[in-house]
């Protein structure tokens, strides 16, 4: 099967097998992890990427693909690998910590060779091996966050590259007046009303967007993030990095004019790594007057850096 080139949000993962399963359990709740498998793939070792998806870590589910970019989709093919997508835990419900302890046990059950496990029984007449040596850890927005705080908090040598789209590199933050794709904030009591109508107790690891969303830009415009997320600047990568001695190679993406996830942060964060000398390649694509999610409907064929970026992660990544 050649790789699908020109996909839609609808046909985005028509090329693959797609499974679910789980990472974690809290009480009766799964905490679910998608596998994509290329349907052409055969019996062999291939790479691993670790895709975490955004929603500003309020919403979003691992398979939503209207936040999957379709350049994503050859990549995989040309590359062989197997894509592994973790949910984790959302704010308001739970906090900044829980999401990162979902991290931690992520790549612990990672680690432990389950994915492994789970596709031998999925596909009995392949033997599909990872290869943990060689993966790569991407996302964007709050995935971009996830991506980065991996690197930052897992062994060094885990992960030969990783792929940030307009990462969350610090909590966030907007004016009650500003606009996020031409919407006006939501009113404030937004919060409140979602706070009242949680069930103590429950779990939240997934919410398909649109819903949820608003309560995001919300948190952001009231100045309410942090009360949910918590004050550790040690839990966002633009303050993490002074902790580390080296980083993987580093593709950050961002839009110019990001109504979202402001671009100084990640302009911040790299002047940081560069700063204190982080042991690493880093690199930084900014694009004028692009909002947040711009590359969403990009081909590698018409983007000639984007082409050039993704040749980049990948010769870091399969080397």
């Amino acid at each position: 099967m050649a790789a699908p080139y020109d996909t839609t949000p609808a046909t985005r993962l028509d090329s693959f097998h797609v499974h679910r399963t789980s990472y974690k359990k809290i009480g009766d709740h799964e905490i679910e992890v998608a596998i994509l498998v290329p349907k052409e793939l055969k019996s062999g070792k291939h790479p691993v990427m670790v895709k975490f998806h955004g929603g500003g870590l309020v919403t979003g589910d691992c398979l939503f693909t209207e936040w999957m970019g379709a350049f994503f989709v050859p990549f995989v093919h040309r590359t062989s690998s197997i894509v592994v997508l973790p949910n984790y835990r959302l704010l308001p419900e739970h906090t900044g910590a829980n999401i990162l302890s979902d991290l931690s046990d992520f790549w612990n059950w990672f680690g432990s060779g389950s994915v492994g496990t789970f596709l031998s029984s999925a596909h009995p007449d392949l033997t599909l091996d990872l290869d943990v040596d060689h993966v790569l850890v991407s996302g964007d927005s709050a995935g971009g966050y996830m991506a980065l705080m991996s690197a930052l908090t897992q062994p060094q040598e885990k992960f030969k590259a990783v792929l940030a789209q307009y990462p969350m590199t610090n909590y966030l933050r907007a004016e009650i007046t500003d606009t996020f794709f031409g919407m006006p904030t939501p009113k404030a009591d937004i919060i409140d009303q979602h706070i009242s109508s949680v069930v103590p107790g429950s779990v939240i690891s997934s919410a398909i967007p649109p819903a949820r969303a608003g309560l995001s830009w919300a948190l952001a415009a009231y100045g309410r993030y942090l009360d949910y997320f918590g004050k550790d600047e040690k839990m966002w990568p633009i303050d993490k990095i002074e902790d580390v001695q080296a980083m993987p190679p580093t593709w950050i993406i961002h839009g110019g004019t990001d109504s979202a996830v402001d671009v100084k942060d990640s302009q911040e964060f790299v002047r940081k790594w560069t700063d204190r000398e982080v042991r690493g390649e880093v690199k930084l694509s900014v694009l004028p007057g692009k909002e947040h999610g711009f590359d969403i409907d990009l081909k590698e064929s018409e983007e000639e850096w984007l082409r050039e970026g993704l040749q980049w992660i990948e010769e870091r990544w399969l080397k």
